[in-house]
């Protein structure tokens, strides 16, 4: 992993810490798997693969207490608002990184 993708993650992840965010959105994906190395200090497994997409799931009902403007807070990292498809999905890309949103789809029996 190249030292600036991390440091990016660092920040990205700071910044939502300090809008008050990450406490009500889960870390996915292969980056998670770097971070529970920290959480289970007695395991030896450690992942040399990851991706250069951040994943966090938002659990439904979101229990944000203030509105926050995400792409206008990694502004300031040069990530950029791009969408994809016609599901809506929105992406938040960086040279180094993209920041996903990953949230469950209602309806559609499920």
């Amino acid at each position: 992993m190249e030292k600036s993708q991390f440091e990016l993650c660092i920040k990205v992840l700071k910044k939502l810490d300090d809008a008050g965010v990450l406490p009500h959105i889960v870390l996915a994906g292969s980056w998670s798997v770097y971070f529970y190395r920290y959480y289970f200090l007695t395991e030896k497994y450690i992942s040399a693969i990851r991706t250069r997409d951040i994943d966090f799931v938002v659990p439904l009902p979101l229990k944000l207490k203030n509105k926050t403007d995400i792409a206008k807070l990694l502004e300031s990292l040069n990530f950029d608002v791009q969408f994809e498809g016609t599901h809506g999905l929105i992406k938040l890309r960086n040279p180094e990184l993209t920041v996903e949103f990953l949230v469950p789809e209602k309806g559609k029996g499920s």
